[in-house]
């Protein structure tokens, strides 16, 4: 049979050893299946909600980086203008040069053939 346990005075006697009937062990087992499966399921959402997340975020890196791109590409093109316009100047000046040299010159000549 199996271990008593109690008092001398009447009180009830609990025994440990008795027969479990499956009725409960199916009811303990399926409610921990059940509880599994509903923490997988609610993580798995979690889980695609922080994906989800970190996907938006990527997403607004990369559009920060494709302005950045653009951005440098605006400036480059930018820059390379005012290298054109900078030449441009730069080819003006000289003929301006070389046409002040020439007056320079012309205004000697005329300045020694007044000169007695």
């Amino acid at each position: 049979m199996g271990v008593g346990v109690g008092l001398s005075c009447g009180a009830p006697v609990l025994r440990y050893n008795r027969g479990v009937g499956w009725e409960q062990v199916i009811s303990i087992v399926a409610t921990v299946v059940l509880a599994v499966l509903v923490a997988v399921l609610y993580n798995n959402r979690r889980f695609d909600d922080v994906n989800r997340r970190f996907d938006d975020v990527n997403g607004r890196i990369d559009d920060v980086h494709r302005r950045i791109d653009d951005l440098r590409a605006d400036m480059n093109a930018r820059f390379a203008q005012v290298d054109a316009r900078f030449g441009e100047v730069h080819a003006r000046l000289s003929e301006l040069r070389e046409d002040l040299r020439e007056i320079r010159g012309m205004l000697q000549e005329a300045l020694r053939a007044r000169a007695p």
